[in-house]
């Protein structure tokens, strides 16, 4: 009789947890701001660029300086490729999966 009242206390407890949190949005549903007029912006794509420039973010992170130089390869891809099949051929194991 007592595990029965304890999984009938568990089941209920759970409903009632679940209606307290019913009467908040979900995520991304609010608040909707729905009374503010739709405007159509006046500034051209390139304006709206150099005002992000101009006005970066006030964190420490500069996005635009953030991108890492791409040097050119002195090698090409079916090298890689050939060079991955003698690795291969060889006995190397790539590690993947939990093992890695």
């Amino acid at each position: 009789m007592q595990a029965k009242n304890i999984a009938l206390a568990t089941v209920l407890a759970a409903v009632f947890a679940g209606n307290a949190f019913a009467a908040q949005p979900a995520a991304g549903e609010g608040p909707l701001f729905l009374n503010e007029p739709a405007t159509v912006s006046t500034l051209t794509r390139a304006e709206v660029t150099q005002q992000a420039i101009a006005n970066l973010p006030a964190t420490d992170a500069n996005l635009l300086a953030a991108k890492a130089p791409v040097s050119a390869s002195k090698v090409t891809r079916a090298e890689v490729r050939q060079q991955t099949r003698e690795a291969l051929a060889a006995g190397y194991q790539v590690k993947s999966g939990e093992m890695s």
